[in-house]
């Protein structure tokens, strides 16, 4: 049994061997690092007004998407979706968390009251592609511009990870029959 750490979200996991996604934020394979490689200071980072400016924006992304997948989470006419969305919320969570933390910024008080969605679970799913898109485009951007190396890093970890779950929207329509 190891400890492991994600560069991203900095959770620790127990297991013998690397995930092949991080099950907390869900970054790839190659940010799950040994417990001594992960520095203590990884987030004390020195912010343009920029970078701030855009983990701001990513705050009230991940809020906003936080709360639609937890209102999603509470249909329980298809279970599966339902647990699969509230998976999801957490991972969205856990990226407000960390934007948060690098902007030295306190969690949006919020984070945990569900959205009202539609009970259509297929435009439901749709809504869920534009949103991840959205983030995974803007995520993008903001590590092209982005001038300190962590900033940097962690828009492309996650811009990585709202590409995945448009995937999992794929699946989730599939399964939907939409």
């Amino acid at each position: 049994m190891k400890m492991l750490r994600c560069r991203i979200c900095g959770e620790t996991y127990l297991g013998t061997e690397a995930p092949s996604h991080c099950p907390f934020c869900g970054a790839h394979r190659e940010y799950i690092v040994d417990s001594p490689e992960y520095p203590a200071d990884i987030n004390e980072v020195q912010l343009t007004e920029i970078e701030r400016e855009d983990l701001k924006a990513s705050i009230e992304l991940e809020r906003s998407n936080t709360r639609f997948y937890l209102g999603m989470a509470q249909h329980k006419d298809e279970h599966v979706l339902s647990s699969a969305y509230k998976r999801l919320a957490k991972v969205e969570a856990e990226h407000c968390e960390l934007f948060c933390k690098l902007a030295s910024l306190e969690e949006p008080e919020d984070l945990n009251v569900p959205l009202e969605v539609s009970s259509d679970w297929c435009a439901n799913i749709a809504e869920s592609v534009e949103r991840e898109q959205r983030a995974s485009r803007l995520y993008r951007q903001f590590a092209e511009r982005a001038t300190n190396e962590r900033i940097r890093e962690v828009f492309e970890a996650v811009s990585a990870v709202e590409a995945d779950h448009i995937e999992l929207d794929g699946e989730a329509s599939s399964y939907a029959g939409c």
